[in-house]
C-alpha cells in the first residue's frame, strides 16, 4: 500500500508541473508571436522585437506533455494497484456459514 500512496502523490505532483510546464511553454509561444507581430510596426527594432524564447517555449511545452503523459499513466497504474489490492483483500475473506 505504501508504493501504491506514493506512486498516487508522485502522479498529482507531476500532473502539476507538467501543466506549469506546459503553461510557461504557451507564454513563451504566445510572447514570440507577439514580438514577431511587433517587429512589422514602424520604431521598434528588429533587436526588440526578436526573442530566442521561441526554442526554449518548445521544450518547455514538450516536456511538460511528456510530464502530464507520465502523469496519467502512473495515475492509471496505481488505480489498477488499489483495485487489485481491493479484490485480493475481499477474496481472502473467510465465507459466512450457510444457515439452513
Amino acid at each position: 500500500m505504501l508504493y501504491t500512496n506514493l506512486g498516487r502523490v508522485v502522479a498529482v505532483l507531476a500532473l502539476i508541473v507538467g501543466v506549469l510546464f506546459i503553461a510557461v511553454g504557451l507564454m513563451g509561444i504566445t510572447a514570440y508571436w507577439n514580438d514577431t507581430v511587433l517587429m512589422h510596426f514602424p520604431g521598434i527594432s528588429p533587436e526588440l522585437a526578436h526573442s530566442p524564447s521561441r526554442q526554449q517555449a518548445g521544450w518547455y511545452f514538450d516536456r511538460g506533455l511528456y510530464t502530464v503523459l507520465f502523469a496519467i499513466a502512473l495515475g492509471i497504474l496505481t488505480e489498477i494497484s488499489r483495485n487489485v489490492r481491493a479484490n485480493t483483500a475481499t477474496a481472502n475473506e473467510a465465507p459466512a456459514p450457510a444457515s439452513r
